[in-house]
C-alpha cells in the first residue's frame, strides 16, 4: 500500500535511509523539513512495515527515494515512481542521480528517464546526472 507519510513513520524512514545511504543519510531535521514542504507528496510504501519512501514536488521533481535494501528488486521503487507519473502536474519528471550510482541510473532508464545534463559537484565531491522523463 502507498500512503502519505505521517510523523509516526519517522523512525522507520530513518532506518531505511541509513541502510540505503550509509555515507550520507538524511537526518530527522531534513525529513521533518521535507514533510513540512511536501506534506501530500511524501509517500511511504507499506506492507506489514514501511519498506520504502519517496518525496517529490507536485511539479515532478523527485527529491528522494529509498527502498529497504532487503526488499529491492520487488517493484516497490517502481510503484512509488509511478505515483509521481500519475500525480505530478508538470510536463516532465526529473531526478538527480550520483554519477557513480549505476544501479539507480539503470532503474530510471528502465522507466524511460534519460540523462539530460550534469551538475558538477552536486554531491560535494561527486557530480550528478539530471535524468528526465
Amino acid at each position: 500500500m502507498i500512503r502519505i507519510f505521517t510523523p509516526s513513520d519517522m523512525d522507520r524512514i530513518l532506518e531505511i535511509e541509513a541502510q540505503a545511504f550509509p555515507k550520507s543519510p538524511y537526518n530527522r531535521i531534513i525529513f521533518t523539513s521535507l514533510h513540512r514542504s511536501h506534506p501530500t507528496t511524501f509517500l511511504v510504501y507499506e506492507e506489514e512495515e514501511i519498506l520504502g519512501y519517496l518525496v517529490y514536488t507536485p511539479e515532478g521533481h523527485i527529491i528522494s527515494i529509498a527502498v529497504d535494501p532487503r526488499h529491492r528488486r520487488k517493484g516497490i521503487g517502481t510503484q512509488l515512481v509511478r505515483e509521481v507519473f500519475r500525480n505530478s502536474t508538470g510536463d516532465f519528471i526529473w531526478v538527480e542521480v550520483r554519477e557513480t550510482n549505476t544501479g539507480a541510473q539503470a532503474f530510471y532508464e528502465k522507466m524511460a528517464f534519460r540523462k539530460k545534463g550534469v551538475i558538477p559537484r552536486y554531491y560535494w565531491t561527486e557530480d550528478a546526472y539530471i535524468m528526465v522523463r
